[in-house]
C-alpha cells in the first residue's frame, strides 16, 4: 500500500501537489491519516480457532446502493474442516449490518453475535476432519469506515457517486462476511456486484460477464482463481472510462485493464498507467513472470490519497510513477507471498519499496546503478530509532510507520543484495518465492531462505537491522605504510551512534586511488572501534569510505587516527603448505609496524617429533622476527605459534594475531588474539606435495634441470645433480 502520513508516512497522495514536505509519494496509509477525518483504530487481532478450518472460496454477491450509501447480499463460503467433530465456526461481520439468514448446506443454522465484529455459528451436526462444508450468510446494512476508510461513499467534484473499499488491516469485515484477521488463509472467489447502471465495477480476477438487472441495474460478475488474502479483495464503482493493452511476455500474453474517472481521462494520465507494461517486463526479469498472468493486471482511480495492491486490480488515487511501481511489486510482495502477519509487514512494504528501486534502476533498458543509488537515496529514512519488524501490530501507525517499515525496510533488501552479491540476492527472491508462492511467510522464513541460499547464518545480519533499533554512525581514520617493499592502508574505524543501538557487523567499501586508479577493498566491521589494515597497489592518494553509499548511516566524519595493534602482513614458510625439512629450517614472521617481542613469544611443535628448538631473531628495520632450527625439520605435521604477548611499541598494544579465513594480514580488528598455523613438511624430494616421492616429482626435477629452482631441493638456488641424488635416495618412500 502507499500513502502519505502523519509519523506513520508512507505517501500517497491524489494530487502530487498537495503532498506535505515530510510525506514521500509511495503506498500507505500514513497521508489518509492526515488528510481523512476518521481515526485510526487499533488494529484488530487473530480470532480463536482460525486454524481449525480452511476457507477455500467465497461467492459474494452484493448489491450496492450508492445513494442510500448501503449494502444487501450475501455470501456462501466453502470450508474445510481441519478439526475432527468440528462444532462452531465465527465469522467476522460489522454490527452495523443485519444478519437475515445464516445456513449450513442449505439448513438454517443457529448463530450468536460475540461483538462487534464477530459471530458464531453452531455447526450440527460437527464436521469431521477434511469434510468441507458450505456456509451462506445473508445481510443487509449500512456500512461503517474503519481503518483507512474500509469502505467508502463518495461525491467527487463532477458529481458521479464513488464507492470503494479498502481493508488492509483486518477491516473486510466492514463490508462482507468472512473468516476475520489473519492472512494465513487464502481462498478464491466469485465477486458478484449489482449497482445502477450508470456505473462500472472493477474487481479482482476476471470479469465473466455483465447483466442487465430490473430496476435500472447491472450486475458485473468477476472472479479470481488465484489464492487471495482476504484483505485484498477489492471493488470500485463509479462512472468509469476504460482502457488497456495487452502485455506480451514470452509466451505470455495478458490484458492490462484500466478503470479511470472521464475527468481525468487524458493523454497523460494514460501514458502515466500505460507505462505497467515496461514496468511488468523489468520486474518479471528481476522477480520471475507476474504471478497472476492467467488472469489480468488492472488499475481502478478512487478517491484516497494513495495506492493499495488489491490482487490483480490495484486502487490508485493518482498517476505518480512510483507509487505505479510500488503497488504493481507488490502483486509479487505483499500478494502473491503475503506478510503471514502484520509483524512481518517489511516483507509486503519494504520490498514493494525497494521494487520501485529494481524499476528506476532499469527502466531506461539497462541497469544503472546510479539511478538505483538516486533513489535509495532519496528513500532514506528520517530517523533511525525504530525497528523494521512490528512488535506491536495492534498500533496502525506502526505497522504503516514509513522510515521504519517501508524505507528502512527496502534497505534491509538494498543492503543484504550488496552484502551478498547480486546473483545471490535475485536467486534469494527466487528460492522465497518457489517456497512461499501464493502462500504466506515470516520474517524468520524469509531469513530462512537467504541463510539456504548463500550456504551461511545470517543473524549478524537481521537481529540488528530488521529485528533491531538505529543503524551505524560511523567515524574513521587511516594511515599508510610499506612493510617489505608492500603499501598497506590502516582504517581504523569506530561506531558512535546511540549506545542503546547496537553495534552494526557490515562488510564495507573502502575505495583507494592510486596513479589516479580507483580500486575497492571490502573490510570487514564488527566491532564498536576497530583496526582494519589491507594491501594496496601502491601509495594512495585518496581513501572513500562507502563511497556508493550502499550501507544505511548518519554522516560519516573522519578523526584523528589512534593507534591499533600489530598485526602480521607475511609468514614464510606459508600457512597450510607442504614444504621441504630444508625449506623449514627457517620460519619468518613479519609484522606491520614495530614490535616488541622475544623467544618466549614463539614456538614450533612436531605432532610426531615435539617441539623444536630455535633460534630466534627480530630485526626492528624490517619488522620480521626469524625462527632457524638446528637441523632441517623432519617430515611431520608442525604447528607454529606467535603469542598475543608480543606488543607494538607505539602503543603497547597485544598483537591482533587470529589467522582467519581470508588469509594475511592476520586479525580480528581488536587487540589480543594469537596467531597459530601449521605447515607440513614432506620427505625430500616431494617436489609436487602429494606426500610421495614418485614419477610426478622426477618430471618436476628434470624439466627445472639446469634452469631453475623449481626442482631445488638442496638451497643453493639452482636445481643440479645434488637435487636429482636426494630425489633418487627418498624415491618411493
Amino acid at each position: 500500500m502507499h500513502a502519505a502520513g502523519l509519523l506513520i508516512g508512507i505517501a500517497h497522495v491524489l494530487f502530487v501537489s498537495d503532498v506535505p514536505p515530510q510525506f514521500e509519494p509511495g503506498c500507505g496509509h500514513a497521508k489518509c491519516a492526515a488528510t481523512h477525518p476518521w481515526a485510526l483504530p487499533p488494529g484488530v487481532g487473530e480470532p480463536a480457532g482460525v486454524d481449525e478450518t480452511d476457507v477455500l472460496h467465497h461467492h459474494l454477491d452484493l448489491s450496492i446502493y450508492p445513494t442510500a450509501e448501503s449494502l444487501a447480499g450475501s455470501n456462501r463460503m466453502t470450508i474445510r474442516s481441519l478439526a475432527d467433530g468440528l462444532s462452531s465456526f465465527t465469522f467476522w461481520l460489522s454490527d452495523t449490518f443485519s444478519i437475515s439468514a445464516v445456513r449450513r448446506d442449505g439448513v438454517d443454522a443457529a448463530f450468536e453475535r460475540l461483538d462487534s465484529r464477530r459471530v458464531r455459528v453452531t455447526l450440527e451436526p460437527p464436521v469431521g476432519i477434511d469434510e468441507t462444508f458450505e456456509l451462506y450468510v445473508e445481510y443487509a446494512g449500512i456500512p461503517q469506515a474503519e481503518g483507512f476508510g474500509s469502505i467508502r461513499f463518495h461525491t467527487r467534484n463532477s458529481g458521479a457517486r464513488t464507492v470503494w473499499t479498502l481493508s488492509e488491516t483486518d477491516f473486510a469485515y466492514t463490508w462482507w462476511p468472512n473468516k476475520g484477521a489473519g492472512n494465513l488463509d487464502k481462498t478464491t472467489a466469485d465477486l458478484w456486484f449489482t449497482v445502477p447502471d450508470t456505473m462500472v465495477v472493477a474487481s479482482n480476477g476476471l470479469l465473466q460477464g455483465v447483466d442487465d438487472v430490473s430496476g435500472g441495474q447491472k450486475r458485473y460478475r468477476w472472479k479470481t482463481t488465484y489464492p487471495t488474502a482476504t484483505y485484498l479483495y477489492s471493488f470500485v464503482a463509479t462512472n468509469f472510462e476504460q482502457f488497456g493493452t495487452t502485455w506480451n511476455y514470452g509466451d505470455v500474453s495478458m490484458p492490462l485493464e484500466f478503470f479511470i474517472y472521464p475527468e481525468s481521462n487524458n493523454s497523460a494520465n494514460r501514458d502515466a498507467w500505460l507505462q505497467n507494461a515496461s514496468m511488468l517486463t523489468v520486474f518479471s526479469d528481476r522477480f520471475g513472470v507476474y504471478p497472476f498472468a492467467d488472469e489480468k493486471y488492472g488499475m481502478a482511480q478512487f478517491s484516497w490519497g494513495g495506492g493499495m495492491e488489491h490482487q490483480t486490480i490495484t486502487s490508485q488515487g493518482g498517476f505518480w510513477e512510483s507509487v505505479t511501481a510500488h503497488e504493481l511489486a507488490h502483486q509479487w510482495w505483499g500478494d502473491m507471498i503475503t506478510c503471514a502477519f502484520w509483524n512481518d509487514i517489511w516483507l509486503n512494504e519494504g520490498f514493494a519499496t525497494y521494487g520501485e528501486a529494481i524499476w528506476y534502476e532499469n527502466r531506461s533498458g539497462s541497469p544503472d546503478e546510479a539511478a538505483l543509488h538516486d533513489h535509495m537515496a532519496a528513500r532514506r529514512p528520517g530517523t533511525f530509532n525504530g525497528s523494521v519488524y512490528v512488535y506491536d501490530p495492534s498500533d496502525l501507525n506502526a505497522i504503516f510507520n514509513s522510515d521504519m517499515v517501508y524505507r528502512k525496510g527496502a534497505w534491509v533488501l538494498h543492503m543484504l543484495r550488496h552484502v551478498v552479491g547480486d546473483e545471490a540476492f535475485f536467486d534469494i527472491l527466487a528460492a522465497y518465492r518457489e517456497a512461499y508462492a501464493f502462500g504466506a511467510a515470516t520474517t524468520a522464513d524469509f531469513q530462512l531462505v537467504a541463510e539456504q541460499t548463500v550456504g551461511q547464518d545470517l543473524d549478524w545480519y537481521f537481529e540488528p537491522w530488521v529485528y533491531g533499533i538505529g543503524a551505524p554512525n560511523y567515524r574513521y581514520a587511516w594511515r599508510q605504510s610499506v612493510v617489505a617493499g608492500r603499501n598497506f592502508v590502516e582504517l581504523y574505524v569506530r561506531q558512535v551512534q546511540n549506545p542503546s543501538w547496537p553495534v552494526f557487523t557490515m562488510p564495507i567499501d573502502i575505495r583507494t586511488t592510486t596513479a589516479g586508479v580507483p580500486t575497492t577493498h571490502v573490510v570487514w566491521n564488527d566491532a564498536a572501534a576497530e583496526h582494519l589494515l589491507f594491501e594496496t597497489s601502491g601509495p594512495v592518494s585518496a581513501l572513500a569510505f562507502d563511497p556508493n553509499n550502499w550501507i544505511l548511516h548518519n554522516p560519516t566524519q573522519t578523526i584523528a587516527f589512534v593507534e591499533g595493534p600489530p598485526k602480521i602482513v607475511e609468514i614464510s614458510p606459508p600457512p597450510a603448505g607442504e614444504v621441504t625439512g630444508q625449506q623449514a629450517a627457517t620460519v619468518s614472521i613479519v609484522f606491520h609496524k614495530a614490535v616488541a617481542a622475544q623467544a618466549g613469544d614463539f614456538s614450533i611443535s612436531g605432532g610426531v617429533f615435539g617441539d623444536v628448538a630455535f633460534e630466534f631473531a627480530y630485526d626492528g628495520a624490517s619488522q620480521k622476527a626469524t625462527l632457524t632450527a638446528g637441523e632441517p625439520l623432519r617430515p611431520d605435521v608442525y604447528t607454529i605459534s606467535v603469542l598475543d604477548s608480543v606488543k607494538d611499541v607505539a602503543a603497547g598494544l597485544a598483537l591482533d594475531g587470529e589467522l582467519l579465513a581470508a588469509g594475511l594480514p592476520s586479525g580480528d580488528g581488536l587487540p589480543g588474539g594469537a596467531a597459530v598455523w601449521q605447515i607440513v613438511v614432506g620427505p625430500p624430494g616431494d617436489l609436487s606435495g602429494d606426500g610421495y616421492v614418485d614419477q610426478t616429482d622426477l618430471g618436476i626435477l628434470l624439466s627445472a634441470y639446469g634452469l631453475s629452482a623449481g626442482g631445488d631441493l638442496d638451497g643453493d638456488g639452482i636445481t643440479g645433480q645434488s637435487d636429482l641424488g636426494i630425489l633418487l635416495a627418498h624415491y618411493g618412500l
